[in-house]
């Protein structure tokens, strides 16, 4: 894996996250979307995917382990918001609920809850995108003879 390989596959990872990042933020505000399309597990997201895969043949790198934490914190996180507006509790209100409008109120607050956390989501995401894009810059200033010998 040369250097161009490497900054084209990190600005990749880049994009999936991002896009990633988008598909939670459309199933928060309650846009129909397949749920598969933003698993849950930091393993499970296409960047994850990269990063426990392919993407340890850098972790020698300076600030390559750096990614791991707020990346496992964007999904824990995640996990929370879809706990909220997926759980079982949020599954088939009883008569009575839906009569009196509880039900709609609960969803509403579980709502607002998952939109809050959004932000945390979105603190954690700039966070992997950060330290992506500092690593690419330590990658960059190296040469190719001092890149390699960091490469396993």
């Amino acid at each position: 894996m040369d250097k161009i390989e490497i900054m084209t596959t990190l600005k990749l990872a880049a994009v999936s996250h991002r896009a990633w990042l988008s598909n939670a933020q459309a199933l928060i505000d309650g846009i129909p979307l397949d749920k598969d399309k933003v698993p849950v597990s930091s393993c499970d997201c296409e960047f994850g995917r990269w990063y426990h895969g392919e993407g340890q043949r850098l972790k020698g790198i300076p600030g390559f382990k750096d990614i791991e934490k707020p990346h496992e914190k964007l999904h824990e996180t995640y996990l929370e918001i879809f706990a909220l507006l997926y759980g079982e509790e949020n599954q088939k209100p009883s008569l009575f609920s839906k009569l009196i409008g509880r039900a709609q109120k609960a969803a509403t607050e579980k709502r607002e809850a998952a939109r809050a956390k959004s932000l945390l989501l979105k603190d954690y995401s700039n966070e992997v995108i950060e330290k992506v894009e500092r690593l690419q810059k330590v990658i960059n200033a190296m040469g190719e003879k001092q890149l390699s010998s960091y490469l396993s």
